[in-house]
Parts: C-alpha cells; sequence; structure tokens
C-alpha cells in the first residue's frame, strides 16, 4: 500500500505504465482494477493509500457510464469475448463492485 497502488514511494512517479490499463482477462498482469477488486473481495477496509487509483479508475469512465477495454494481451484464446477499446462488460462489473465498495469513502460517488 506504500505504493499507492501504482507509484513509487521514494519519488511518487507511476512504477509502470501497465499498471494503469485496463484489461481483461488480465491473466499474469497486474494493474490498479484488479488490485482495488482483490481488496473489495477480501472486504479490506478503506485505506486512504487507494485515492489516487480509485481517481484514476473513474478518470477511465466513459460518458455513457462503462469502462472500455483498452488493451488484450496476446495468447491463445478459445474465443474472443469483447473488442478493444469498446465498452468492457467485465471491466465495468469490476470498476462498480470497486466503486460500490469504496467509492463514497474516496468521495466518487
Amino acid at each position: 500500500m506504500m505504493h499507492r497502488l501504482y507509484t513509487s514511494d521514494h519519488t511518487g512517479e507511476i512504477i509502470h505504465p501497465e499498471f494503469l490499463i485496463l484489461r481483461y482477462p488480465p491473466r499474469w498482469k497486474y494493474n490498479i482494477l484488479r488490485a482495488l477488486d482483490y481488496f473489495q473481495v477480501a472486504g479490506h477496509p478503506w485505506d486512504e493509500r487507494m485515492s489516487d487509483a480509485i481517481g484514476v479508475l473513474t478518470d477511465k469512465r466513459r460518458e455513457d457510464g462503462r469502462w472500455a477495454l483498452q488493451s488484450r494481451l496476446a495468447g491463445k484464446t478459445h474465443f474472443n469475448m469483447e473488442t478493444g477499446g469498446q465498452p468492457s462488460r467485465w471491466i465495468t462489473l469490476m470498476a462498480l463492485r470497486v466503486l460500490k465498495a469504496y467509492g463514497a469513502e474516496a468521495g466518487t460517488v
């Protein structure tokens, strides 16, 4: 948590730009939505250090209230569930769960 989920605790810079890219399925890659969703599933209480990541998440919300699939990882899939750049049901579901759990505390709801 000292990294506020994506920034260096020494410089405050973004550790890796890919931490801010919303993907589904995330497979082996870390991103802020995956981390925030983990905390809400685990029942972790609100922590002020989540606020920056929630701010990034809410900034990525489209005008229609959904979130887009920003990128897909290479690899074998049985079928494509969603199209890159288009609204994503899975990312939107995860983001709404996070905001339901922590949005009021972060001042985003």
